[in-house]
């Protein structure tokens, strides 16, 4: 929260950036009117590239410890003492599946596939048989 900070408690390097945002009459009223996230795209990354820098790690910090707690409850509900034997190569491919947002393609899988399973299709024998 740039605009909540007391210049002297910064780093160095990010003094004159907090100072200069703090002194922006946009930027104030745009943090005041917006959300706080808004405020890190509408600032130019080239005139406050450390505080840009600086709120990014934080905010991966939090996707990224929500994407871990998601995979453990995921793993909880798959591995339970009813499915005791899975093992862990097929766990890692359902928690692979699970956390994945990659959506198939199933309208491409099906176009080219020319028999779905060697069973629905009958074989030259049988249709001898039939002739």
């Amino acid at each position: 929260m740039p605009f909540n900070v007391d210049p002297e408690n910064v780093s160095a390097e990010m003094q004159l950036e907090i100072i200069e945002m703090q002194c922006s009459t946009h930027l104030k009223q745009l943090f005041l009117n917006s959300t706080k996230l808004y405020i890190y795209r509408v600032v130019q990354k080239a005139k406050f590239p450390k505080i840009i820098a600086y709120a990014q790690k934080i905010l991966a910090m939090f996707a990224s410890s929500y994407v871990c707690e998601q995979t453990f409850s995921t793993m909880k509900l798959r591995k339970n003492s009813i499915r005791n034997r899975l093992t862990n190569k097929h766990l890692f491919a359902l928690l692979k599946v699970a956390s994945s947002q990659l959506e198939p393609a199933f309208e491409n899988i099906i176009e080219n596939q020319k028999q779905f399973h060697i069973s629905h299709t009958p074989t030259m024998v049988e249709l001898w048989n039939k002739s």
